[in-house]
């Protein structure tokens, strides 16, 4: 019995191996690695571990008459251009979070027999009550006499006495995306809509910080993409001054006016000429927005781009004005 040892060496792998062992190569096929011997079948590498962009991972026989002691080496693998383990776990949190199950878990779930899947819930229920019952008494015992008074008046929240006039938590909650909280304070009878001193509502903040789950989420539920803020703005200024063409679309659909002006007459194809975003002002003239509509200095969307200077995006803009309604296939 001998040991087969493996080496990483950038993109090439080599083997060493005792004089009484059937020569094999090595292939790298998809990011899996194969060794197939001449005579005594193919051996795979098995049992591979994420590590940054390391793999380890050892080697075993597909030949039942074959045997080998292996020994773990290590492999990295080409960058194939997808997010890090990093941005991976966030979307899984995020998503966890959310309250939403992933492909992978729904790939997963598939075939397994519903009893099974009963039982498991019923010991996960069972486990999980029997953890709150054990924190409520822990907690209990930290808790002090006022402190323990305090949270035996608040069987369901209090939202007078968690909230100020810029802190309110269906904000809070919306732009930090805690959407089953959020969920709780609308089932308890907190206003989809309330507005904080600014007059913005939890689905101006979710667009403020780009929360398109959220977003969507809150546009189910009833939120008005009407609302006001102070200065006059509505949900789809504040979607196309962060320059997300996902969330104006979205809001388009749910017939928000696409021509509603602020305090200070200006509509949301001025902001998107201002902030130069080729794409959005595409989307909004296609969807009726009027290019001569003027703000209270008396400029049109064409005006603030032409106030940009001699340069191409300005030409740009200025030919996309001037030419998408009348040719939408621009």
């Amino acid at each position: 019995m001998g040991t087969v040892s493996i080496s990483a060496l950038s993109g090439l792998n080599s083997i060493s191996f005792p004089r009484d062992y059937n020569p094999f190569v090595i292939f790298n096929k998809a990011g899996v690695l194969t060794a197939c011997s001449t005579r005594s079948g193919s051996f795979r590498f098995h049992g591979a571990q994420r590590h940054s962009k390391l793999r380890t991972f050892s080697v075993g026989s597909l030949s039942p008459t074959a045997s080998f002691r292996t020994q773990v080496g290590t492999w990295e693998a080409p960058d194939d251009g997808s997010g890090s383990e990093d941005e991976e776990e966030e979307e899984e949190e995020e998503e966890e979070e959310l309250g939403f199950q992933s492909e992978w878990e729904e790939e997963e779930g598939k075939g397994v027999p519903a009893a099974a899947t009963d039982a498991a819930a019923a010991v996960d229920k069972s486990t999980t009550n029997k953890y709150e019952e054990d924190l409520v008494k822990e907690v209990e015992q930290l808790l002090g006499q006022e402190e323990i008074a305090i949270l035996q008046k608040h069987a369901a929240p209090n939202i007078k006495k968690i909230s100020t006039e810029k802190w309110n938590p269906i904000h809070t909650l919306a732009l930090s995306g805690m959407v089953t909280f959020m969920d709780k304070l609308l089932e308890d009878g907190l206003d989809i809509d309330v507005v904080d001193k600014d007059g913005t509502t939890a689905l101006h903040t979710a667009i403020i910080a780009k929360k398109e789950a959220v977003i969507s989420h809150l546009l189910r539920k009833g939120a008005s993409p009407h609302v006001r803020d102070k200065d006059g703005a509505t949900p789809l200024h504040y979607a196309v001054h962060v320059g997300t063409k996902r969330i104006v679309k979205l809001l388009i659909k749910y017939k928000v006016d696409v021509n509603i002006a602020d305090n200070d007459g200006w509509t949301p194809l001025h902001v998107a000429v201002q902030s130069r975003n080729r794409d959005i002002v595409k989307i909004l003239l296609v969807n009726g927005a009027d290019k001569s509509r003027r703000n209270k200095d008396g400029r049109t969307p064409l005006d603030l781009g032409l106030c940009y200077g001699k340069d191409f995006k300005t030409y740009d803009l200025t030919k996309l004005l001037k030419t998408v309604p009348m040719d939408r296939e621009f």
